[in-house]
């Protein structure tokens, strides 16, 4: 692929992903959204973080095993714990990561 082709296409993703985000946007105020699901909305990014933090901790050097990464299971049960302590995202973020490089470096 040559250089321009590539910015050529690069542009065009950019241009077509502003435009998507952009008309939700501008036509967000014709649409009236259900109680219900605005609720269900609110779930979304704490759903995404399991999504992506789970096959981390279970999933560990190609085998699906939770006691394979010990590190990983202990970090993810202390990060749990701070979170239902604290409510606070980072202060949880920051524990979890740092009791896993610490696991790791003991180990």
């Amino acid at each position: 692929m040559s250089n321009s082709t590539f910015w050529i296409v690069i542009s065009v993703i950019g241009v077509a992903t502003i435009i998507m985000r952009g008309s939700f946007i501008l036509t967000a105020d014709r649409f009236k959204l259900s109680d219900k699901f605005t609720d269900i909305l609110k779930f979304i990014p704490a759903s995404v973080l399991a999504a992506l933090v789970a096959p981390a901790i279970f999933y560990h050097e190609g085998i699906v095993d939770a006691l394979q990464g010990k590190e990983r299971l202990l970090a993810g049960i202390i990060a749990l714990l701070v979170a239902y302590k604290t409510r606070n995202i980072f202060f949880t973020i920051l524990t979890g990561m740092g009791t896993l490089y610490l696991m790791q470096y003991l180990f």
